[in-house]
């Protein structure tokens, strides 16, 4: 099999809690703002992609947050150029004003977003190898919390469990089902100490940050249980 590079931080993400795969993106998230933010912001393929799509909200304002502004001004100056270059000819009517709008949308995206979309499906499909091939991991797999989003691209992912592919559907569909009915529960039982009768029972404050962590995104702060 041609995924061993891969394994060791699938090995260490499912050894942790919450959703592995979404702490594998976010590791790989961290390294590519890193890169177009400190190392490798004057490589010239570097700054080539990201001159050719920019930078989504979300990853510029993670590079603004950090600490190299001059790094980041470099990739914005040779961006704005870029920008300026897609309309060095003005248009002049209905027609090329359209068409200026199109070439300008076809050039804004974000790089590290791409970087993502295409490394990630890796993951997916190594995540199934592993089930598959390596002894001890089944048992990992079948025990950890999937988020809906990863959970669906590891359906997609499934037939690459080879032989053991209804196994591995089996794990996965049963491991969300325990979870959303754990997170069904949890959020009756915060809605409930809302309820009159329930006089002086105080709500979980992790369990609406829970529920939002599995179902639609691991980008939200978890207050401590009080």
């Amino acid at each position: 099999m041609q995924y061993q590079i891969q394994t060791a931080p699938v090995w260490d993400a499912y050894r942790e809690n919450g959703c592995p795969l979404c702490r594998i993106y976010s590791a790989r998230e961290t390294r590519l703002v890193k890169q177009y933010l400190e190392e490798n912001v004057m490589d010239p393929d570097f700054r080539t992609a990201s001159n050719a799509v920019g930078f989504c909200e979300s990853h510029i304002a993670a590079m603004y947050a950090g600490q190299n502004k001059l790094g980041l001004a470099l990739q914005l100056e040779t961006r704005a150029a870029a920008l300026a270059d897609l309309i060095a000819k003005i248009p002049a009517d209905k027609k090329s004003a359209k068409k200026t709008a199109v070439n300008l949308r076809s050039h804004c995206g974000c790089v590290i977003c791409s970087n993502l979309e295409e490394v990630m499906p890796r993951y997916f499909m190594t995540v199934a190898e592993m089930f598959d091939n390596e002894p001890n991991f089944p048992e990992l797999f079948s025990a950890a919390t999937h988020c809906v989003t990863h959970a669906t691209a590891l359906f997609d992912a499934a037939a690459h469990a080879g032989k053991n592919t209804a196994r591995f559907l089996y794990a996965l569909a049963c491991g969300l089902k325990r979870d959303l009915k754990r997170t069904e529960s949890e959020l009756r039982a915060f809605a409930d100490c809302f309820d009159f009768n329930a006089a002086g029972s105080r709500p979980d404050p992790t369990a609406i940050p829970r529920a939002i962590k599995l179902m639609i995104t691991d980008k939200i702060d978890m207050p401590s249980r009080k």
